[in-house]
């Protein structure tokens, strides 16, 4: 099969469509990924062919637009931002899509290309697949939609996936019937999510089923596959250490570091976070291995208890840790605890609070809005998940999720479907 992996977003967005892609690629399959421009290097680095979709993702994270909504720590905002990046560079950016689907006979998407690769999909009579690597948006009785878990009980559970979707048709609405229209394609009068579910396309949810069960009112197309991972040989051949030589020495000088890392999440209150790092490393003797990522922070300190780097090899560096401290994005949550480490989430939006909840409710580590981030009370943080009960939940949570085989599992239902005759 030729499949197409669109993705739109940040790393967190690209990096498990690489395992995806090579999973694939290990079943004969043609894959082709299509993503921001900038991540060209990163997929080409893994031998898998790589389309570019208009726009580069760090530069609108990083540009004073960009900055001024990072700083205001505001989910809303932040939504806006995004789609409102994605509506004004609309004419590049559909061609762009429209150029990779004519490469591929199959097409699998996430929510961020939902408005655009679904139309396409029915113009063009091409099976598509969802994946998603956040809490379930499919509406169920046993638990409520993220951020909406002030109740648990069936008729409020429903109730608050019919608002969050009404929420996402709100943003995407006007991009989705003007692509449509543009196609061809008659104008949705009822909200994209519903449409799209009408049609049964298989729906795969690539998070462990011991953080997430899958509901038991669930129609058999969506399913909860486990965790995807890039191979671990090409993993490390592939993802770069920043001065690795440096970097090694550094960990072999001392006790394990705590990871402090929040990739391409973008912090806008630099500020904070470096008067956060002064304080821990002048009031305690832990180590400290800082990841900027995406962010642009001025002033770090410099001391020998501090290394900081802009990426690092997770496969290579996290068994050398004791602790992550990160932004709650499911994959490096994934890699975390895949290598048995506690976690303290630092959540700024969408999904990240989910996370941290469920983080500190199976007792795996701690959870601190950031808004209300302190270094008293990340201090206070690090002491509670290096506790004994703490790290032996983590232990047994990491072997499960090492044992869940979630890219077998992805790659065989979508070797399934695109076999069938469901359309």
């Amino acid at each position: 099969m030729n499949i197409g992996i669109f993705t739109y977003g940040t790393r967190g967005d690209v990096q498990p469509y690489i395992a995806l892609a090579l999973g694939l690629m290990a079943q004969n399959h043609q894959v082709m990924i299509a993503a921001p421009e900038n991540f060209k290097e990163l997929v080409e680095g893994f031998g898998i062919n790589f389309h570019p979709l208009h726009g580069n993702a760090e530069e609108a994270m990083n540009n004073a637009e960009g900055q001024r909504v990072l700083k205001a720590e505001n989910t809303i905002k932040l939504m806006k931002h995004f789609f409102k990046v994605l509506y004004d560079a609309r004419v590049p950016l559909r061609k762009s899509y429209l150029a990779g689907s004519e490469k591929v006979d199959f097409i699998i998407a996430n929510t961020a290309t939902l408005p655009i690769t679904s139309a396409i999909a029915e113009k063009q009579h091409k099976k598509i697949a969802f994946t998603y690597f956040m809490p379930p948006l499919v509406p169920t009785a046993e638990f409520p939609m993220a951020d909406f878990d002030l109740l648990n009980f069936p008729w409020y559970n429903k109730l608050t996936y019919k608002l969050a979707h009404l929420f996402f048709w709100k943003f995407v609405k006007k991009e989705t019937n003007e692509f449509r229209q543009e196609l061809g394609l008659p104008v949705l009068k009822e909200n994209l999510i519903t449409y799209v579910g009408k049609q049964k396309a298989l729906d795969l949810y690539c998070l462990s089923p011991s953080l997430i069960q899958r509901p038991k009112d669930w129609d058999e197309h969506h399913k909860i596959t486990g965790f995807l991972t890039v191979p671990e040989v090409t993993s490390v051949n592939n993802f770069k250490d920043e001065s690795p030589a440096a970097l090694n020495d550094w960990l072999q000088q001392g006790d394990k570091p705590i990871y402090i890392g929040f990739g391409s999440n973008g912090v806008g209150n630099t500020e904070k976070f470096v008067a956060i790092l002064k304080t821990i490393l002048h009031n305690t003797n832990e180590r400290i291995l800082f990841c900027t990522g995406w962010s642009l922070f001025e002033n770090l300190p410099v001391h020998k208890n501090l290394f900081i780097a802009k990426y690092v090899n997770h496969q290579a560096v996290l068994p050398k840790c004791k602790v992550g401290v990160f932004h709650g994005g499911a994959g490096t949550l994934a890699a975390m605890l895949r290598n048995d480490l506690p976690v303290i989430i630092i959540s700024f939006y969408t999904d990240q609070p989910t996370w941290g909840k469920i983080v500190e409710r199976m007792n795996l580590g701690a959870h601190i809005p950031v808004k209300k981030l302190t270094a008293e009370k990340l201090i206070a943080a690090l002491a509670k998940v290096q506790t004994a009960e703490v790290k032996n939940n983590v232990a047994a949570m990491g072997e499960q999720i090492r044992n869940e085989n979630g890219l077998e599992n992805a790659v065989n239902e979508i070797e399934n479907f695109f076999n069938g005759s469901k359309s």
